[in-house]
């Protein structure tokens, strides 16, 4: 197999395999890897970890 150069980025493949270990973690689930992250977030600032909070703003509603 001939690998074309110009496609092929070993970073993305990196990221694309780090990607699919963290999907695979939580059985294909958003709804589970949300979870995890808001209880390890909940862990996190018992800890005293600050996390930045950006506010989200909208100058104009969101096109459909």
């Amino acid at each position: 197999m001939e690998i074309d150069m110009k496609a092929y980025d070993p970073v993305m493949e990196e990221i694309y395999a780090i990607r699919r270990r963290i999907s695979e973690r939580y059985g294909h689930d958003i709804h589970r890897y949300v979870a995890a992250m808001r209880e390890l977030h909940k862990n996190d600032e018992a800890k005293g970890i600050k996390y930045v909070r950006l506010p989200i703003v909208r100058v104009a509603p969101a096109m459909a």
